[in-house]
Parts: C-alpha cells; sequence; structure tokens
C-alpha cells in the first residue's frame, strides 16, 4: 500500500487535532505543514514527525511538495484560493467547516473541486456520532418513516479569539458551530424549502470588537414539510461547557441526544426511540478521527467521501437565509 502524502495547511487547533488522527493511519504521513505564523508550523511539524517540513507560503509549498491530500483548516476569512489550486493539481481535499465565509466564494471551491474531478469531506464529525449513524440507518432504509421534526442548539461561553468575534472574518457563530447543527438537519431531512431567524448581541455590547451575535434562533421547513428550530447562544451561565444536543422526531423513530457539555470528560448519549424499544449509545468513540478514517478509506478506494464540499455549500446558503431574515 502506498503512503498518503499529506499536506496541512493552518496549524491552529483543528490543524493539531487533525494531524494526531492522520498519524495514527497506516501508510499515511503529513509531510508538511502551511501557516503564517512559523512557529506555529514548526510546533506542528514536530509533532507530524521528522520529515515534515515548516511554510509560510502556501504557493511555495505546493510547488515543493509532492501532495496527494490537503488539510484546509483555515477561519472562513483566510481562505485565498488554496482549494483552487490545491484542486487543480489533483490533490484530495478536507476542508474544515465551515469552507468559506459565504456561498459565492464555497460554490467557487466546490466547482474547482469537480472539474479537477478530485475526493473532498468537510468536517461535519456530528455526522458520525454513532447515534446519528445509526438514525440515518433507519433513514435510508426507510424505516424511520417520514421526517417531522428537528429541534437542536448549540449554547457556550466562549470568550473567542480575535477573527472569531469579528462578523466579517468569523460569519458569526451561526457559523463557526451552529453549522454543524444546521448540517445535521440537512442531512437527515432533506433539502430546505424556506428559512427564517433572529440574530442579536445582548451580553457583549460593551466589547466594541465583539461584533458577532450572541444569541440566535432558526426556523426552516423543508421541502417535505418537516420542520426544524435551532438555536444558538454565547450567553450560557455554565463556563467552559459546549452544549451542542438536540432531538429529532421521524415518524417511527425518535433521537434524544444530550450533550454533557463537555465530551472530553463526560461523553455524549444518545437514546433511539423506536415504539417501545429503547436503544441507549454512549458516545465514546473519536468522530473527527472517524471522518479521517472514512475520508482515506473513500481515497483508496476510488470512491466519493461521505461529505463532499458540496454539502458545505448547503448548509452554508442555509445559514446565509437565516442572517439575511435577521436583517
Amino acid at each position: 500500500m502506498d503512503t498518503l502524502k499529506v499536506g496541512i495547511v493552518g496549524a491552529g487547533f483543528m490543524g493539531q487535532m487533525h494531524t494526531g488522527n492522520l498519524e495514527q493511519l497506516d501508510a499515511v504521513e503529513v509531510t508538511c505543514v502551511c501557516d503564517v505564523n512559523l512557529d506555529a508550523a514548526q510546533k506542528l511539524c514536530v509533532i507530524a514527525g521528522p520529515n515534515a517540513t515548516a511554510y509560510t507560503s502556501f504557493d511555495e509549498m505546493l510547488a515543493a511538495e509532492k501532495l496527494d491530500v490537503l488539510y484546509v483548516c483555515l477561519p472562513p476569512f483566510a481562505h485565498n484560493g488554496e482549494v483552487q489550486k490545491a484542486a487543480a493539481k489533483g490533490i484530495h481535499l478536507f476542508l474544515e467547516k465551515p469552507i468559506a465565509i459565504n456561498s459565492e466564494k464555497a460554490a467557487d471551491m466546490v466547482n474547482a473541486i469537480k472539474a479537477a474531478d478530485v475526493n473532498s469531506q468537510v468536517g461535519f464529525h456530528m455526522r458520525f456520532y454513532k447515534s446519528i449513524r445509526e438514525l440515518s440507518a433507519k433513514v435510508a432504509d426507510g424505516s424511520a418513516g417520514k421526517p417531522v421534526l428537528f429541534q437542536g442548539r448549540f449554547w457556550c461561553n466562549l470568550e473567542g479569539s480575535a477573527w472569531w468575534k469579528n462578523k466579517e472574518q468569523s460569519g458569526g457563530q451561526i457559523y463557526e458551530q451552529l453549522i454543524h447543527i444546521y448540517d445535521l438537519a440537512i442531512y437527515l431531512f432533506g433539502e430546505p424549502k424556506t428559512a427564517c431567524g433572529f440574530l442579536n448581541n445582548i451580553l457583549h455590547t460593551d466589547d466594541p470588537t465583539y461584533t458577532v451575535e450572541d444569541v440566535s434562533a432558526g426556523l426552516v421547513q423543508f421541502e417535505n414539510g418537516a420542520v426544524a428550530t435551532i438555536t444558538g447562544s454565547n450567553a450560557s451561565s455554565v463556563p467552559v461547557h459546549f452544549f451542542g444536543d438536540f432531538q429529532i422526531n421521524f415518524e417511527n423513530v425518535n433521537l434524544e441526544y444530550k450533550s454533557s457539555g463537555q465530551s472530553w470528560v463526560s461523553p455524549d448519549t444518545g437514546t433511539l426511540y423506536c415504539g417501545e424499544e429503547k436503544t441507549e449509545v454512549t458516545e465514546t468513540e473519536n468522530a473527527h478521527f472517524l471522518e479521517t478514517k472514512e475520508f482515506i478509506e473513500a481515497i483508496r478506494a476510488g470512491r466519493p467521501a461521505a461529505i463532499p464540499a458540496s454539502e458545505g455549500l448547503k448548509s452554508i446558503r442555509l445559514i446565509e437565509q437565516i442572517i439575511a431574515s435577521a436583517k
């Protein structure tokens, strides 16, 4: 089995996490890291291994390295043609969410990937939760019946980096965190028909650098008539907790997913209800590792990955509807 050569662009938290997961796979080698901060790139190269090279110029890295796969772990505002350039060289692409700061830029990425006929995967790791996998299997074989109602939330109290709390650079909490929940709704319920919502900043008005919302509520109707309500808060009174949970109602099955708020300390749990039958699931698997494992397997098998770049575009288009409605 030939070793796949992988590059990482963006040496922050997500780049570090993906590097660690890639190192667990056979015949996969992270050979280079690019970041505007040379020190950060060099530190990640130490994790990647002795043969990894650090760069501050993406174009220089692309010219110097022979890559099979590129992991793009950039903040939404920082994309500057990396995806398109890599695709044109036949490099398969893993894209952290959100894949762009708006749907126009996201569509350009998707078109470049399609034109180059390379594989792609978006980092919507929640799709790899065990309880979601079990529910989606029932949706796929028809036993779940018709979709009815999706209720989800992402609540936390995050200080956030300078770019995260700048709406022009991150897009807001709805882009950075709620997008996972909106993606799950699309994944399970299908194409959205219409959407509306509210966004506001209630508790951060004394910080002029905080220009994103700290509360949001979205209402979505899907083509099949099902409805979703999704709320977000960055004003939770519980510190260092990240509550991303949901309840999903199909005709024949319900899923109640409970987030501990600190999955690294206490795992989340899911309960599937099928009539009188109840199945308890403890989410002990590493969903981030599973999404990477699936992507690498798809590349080796020559089949499309589970979550292509076009799925990242769908979620952005839906969120843009919510934001436009709020305005």
